[in-house]
């Protein structure tokens, strides 16, 4: 019971826990045969019952830490509250979520439900976009679908950041259709309005990722005139629409005070004090902030013992793994993942500076890994069998 949103837990929503759960699982076997993404009824109703289960035993029991931030967002779910003094991703996170704060009657209970629900809506459409992948590759669409489940329960990101509230799942999300939409796109010409409607709900999750956006639309453009004066454009709109959306300066002095001002505020959990006064400064550093972020928290860039913070250790560990199978999976089906992953976590790495939260903010970007790392795992066993046979 060490949880800062203990208080604002209601009876009422555990009760009418089972009613929301019945109708949320139900929703979402529904959208896995339109999907036809062949996850079973058994394995969503498990998946959903799992991850609900975790959510009551973690608030209860203090073997998972409380988390910062989660206070904030628990009174917006619960109270209703607009916090005028966030960021604005945190006054747009307000105002896009009301439906579901609407449909949980503001019990903190039923939103976290409502949480699982997108997530597991999201891990369906990451797959439906990987079935384009091995379609395009001559590949069982099935193939690696369990795999690819087991390592979305194992994730211990998922189950750190998904069960609580935050607003990783609605990050996800966007990620997930953005995906789907560039996969599309790059295969089969379509795609763009998945891209556009990914785009707009990270904008709203978080507005620095309009960089991210900017970068996709113009690489994935079919047309080449359009491309190529989109990405000639971007380097003129990306400044601009960066510092109308977040009220920062898009400049190497503004990220590098914002990195050291938090280094001294953090302390001991913070890392990378620069010194930055062009763009070059930033591409050299680049490198190691870039290994920081992805496996975290490994020390690269900080003195501080990994093993004095397990839950994210584990996660690493199996972080690392991933990365291993995905790279084993060959670029020729991983290249649009793999590209995505490289370009967000690059500019992920620019302002990230705190140990813990490199490992939340990553993790949407884990996740599209995940289907490239199943068939990855699969091709790997395969490869063992292959090379027993022929001894």
């Amino acid at each position: 019971m060490n949880k800062s949103y203990f208080s604002m837990l209601d009876p009422l929503g555990f009760l009418l826990l089972l009613l929301y759960m019945v109708l949320l699982i139900g929703a979402l076997i529904y959208l896995s045969k339109r999907l036809k993404v062949g996850f079973s009824a058994k394995v969503i109703s498990l998946f959903f019952i799992y991850y609900t289960l975790f959510f009551i035993v973690s608030t209860l029991l203090p073997f998972v830490p409380d988390l910062p931030d989660t206070e904030l967002f628990a009174s917006i779910i619960t109270q209703n509250y607009f916090p005028p003094h966030q960021s604005l991703g945190v006054r747009l996170f307000y105002g896009i979520t009301y439906p579901l704060r609407f449909l949980s009657l503001f019990r903190l209970e039923l939103f976290i439900l409502l949480q699982i629900f997108i997530f597991m809506l999201s891990l369906m459409i990451l797959w439906k976009s990987w079935q384009i992948v091995l379609l395009e590759n001559n590949q069982d669409i099935r193939l690696g679908g369990t795999l690819f489940l087991i390592l979305s329960a194992l994730y211990p990101s998922f189950l750190l950041y998904i069960p609580i509230p935050l607003r990783e799942f609605f990050i996800l999300f966007g990620f997930s259709i953005m995906i789907y939409g560039l996969v599309h796109r790059y295969y089969l010409g379509h795609g763009v309005l998945y891209i556009l409607l990914g785009s707009l709900l990270l904008i709203f999750g978080r507005p620095q990722l309009i960089v991210i956006v900017i970068i996709f639309l113009a690489l994935f453009q079919k047309n080449r005139w359009i491309k190529y004066g989109l990405i000639v454009s971007s380097i003129f709109l990306i400044p601009f629409i960066f510092s109308t959306l977040t009220s920062y300066q898009f400049t190497p002095e503004f990220f590098a005070y914002l990195r050291n001002v938090s280094n001294q505020r953090y302390g001991t959990l913070a890392y990378g004090v620069v010194e930055w006064h062009s763009y070059w400064e930033i591409i050299r550093d680049l490198p190691l902030l870039f290994l920081q972020f992805i496996l975290s928290p490994f020390a690269f860039l900080h003195d501080k013992n990994p093993f004095n913070l397990l839950a994210i250790f584990i996660d690493a560990l199996f972080t690392v793994g991933i990365y291993l199978s995905v790279l084993y999976a060959g670029v020729k089906v991983s290249k649009i993942y793999l590209f995505v992953f490289m370009i967000s976590a690059l500019l992920f790495s620019i302002w990230e500076f705190h140990i813990g939260a490199a490992v939340r903010h990553r993790m949407p970007l884990v996740t599209i890994l995940l289907p490239v790392a199943s068939y990855g795992m699969l091709k790997f066993y395969q490869d063992i069998q292959n090379y027993k046979a022929r001894k």
